[in-house]
């Protein structure tokens, strides 16, 4: 198989690459062969390092384990229209949408597709791609590239910690502090992720920053800033210290149609974009009513 390398793939490690259009083939192999001359770049043996240089032409010799195109979704007029309401900015490189709670972003784990095909199937663009996520019970704003090339930008943007981003919460109790910031250290454990006092092996360092936007009798709204980007890192540091989100049946108690958690402020530098969405009905609904 020969590719002629053009704008989506200039600049890409020829191993990542490799890994993109042979997801069939192990990590190992895909070495292996960039070693034993299997992969061949512009006629010669290569580093799997090597950035690849607009119209290199790579030949690859494997036998099989082509990654199979996929058919895009079929979604309906309505689905069509209900993903339009929600791009709230779109350019020719960028995509910016409000998830709605409870919509998963990909497909799997019983789910046929995600918003990810959907849009895909409604650009007609295959290589469009999220490049950050939030958990299905979140929602808010999610950014997505329309071309490989803005997908690894903005990768080494969130990275950098050059993205920001910023939270409605709506927790349980009424905080003392106007604003307070939180340090710890978090771990994955199965399908949990647990917060300790110190470095454990696994643990990554973690910080958040908020502030109280309004009190409600037993709720406060806060809005909060990631310091960094740690999976239900807002979720569980606030359920340790006895304000858990209201809605998060995970780390919270009761039960809720929602978790009130909601993703409403990007600023991305690099492409001067910024988007600020005002506080959802519902958090304010809950608001007064607790």
């Amino acid at each position: 198989m020969e590719y002629i390398i053009d704008k989506e793939y200039e600049d890409v490690r020829l191993d990542r690459f490799l890994r993109k259009k042979y997801e069939d083939i192990s990590l190992t192999e895909i070495f292996k062969g960039i070693r034993t001359g299997k992969v061949k770049v512009n006629g010669k043996k290569s580093k799997e390092n090597y950035r690849l240089q607009l119209e290199d032409v790579v030949k690859v010799f494997f036998n099989g384990g082509e990654t199979k195109e996929e058919k895009p979704v079929s979604i309906e007029n309505k689905e069509i229209e209900k993903i339009k309401k929600s791009i709230v900015y779109e350019d020719e490189r960028v995509l910016i949408f409000n998830k709605k709670n409870n919509m998963v972003m990909h497909k799997g784990s019983g789910y046929e597709y995600g918003i990810s095909e959907m849009i895909k199937s409604y650009l007609k663009n295959e290589n469009f791609n999220f490049v950050n996520r939030i958990d299905k019970a979140t929602s808010g704003l999610i950014i997505g590239a329309k071309s490989l090339v803005v997908a690894r930008e903005l990768a080494e943007d969130i990275r950098n910690r050059d993205i920001e981003k910023k939270y409605y919460i709506l927790i349980n109790g009424r905080v003392r502090e106007k604003e307070f910031k939180i340090k710890s250290w978090l771990k994955k454990v199965e399908d949990k992720v647990i917060e300790v006092d110190e470095f454990q092996e696994g643990a990554k360092e973690s910080t958040s920053s908020f502030k109280v936007v309004e009190y409600g009798k037993n709720c406060t709204l806060l809005e909060g800033t990631l310091g960094s980007g740690r999976t239900h890192q807002l979720r569980v540091q606030l359920a340790n210290r006895g304000n858990y989100i209201i809605g998060d049946n995970k780390y919270g108690k009761g039960r809720e149609k929602m978790m009130y958690l909601f993703s409403h402020y990007i600023k991305i530098e690099r492409y001067n974009i910024e988007i600020n969405l005002p506080i959802p009905k519902e958090f304010l609904e809950k608001l007064g009513n607790n």
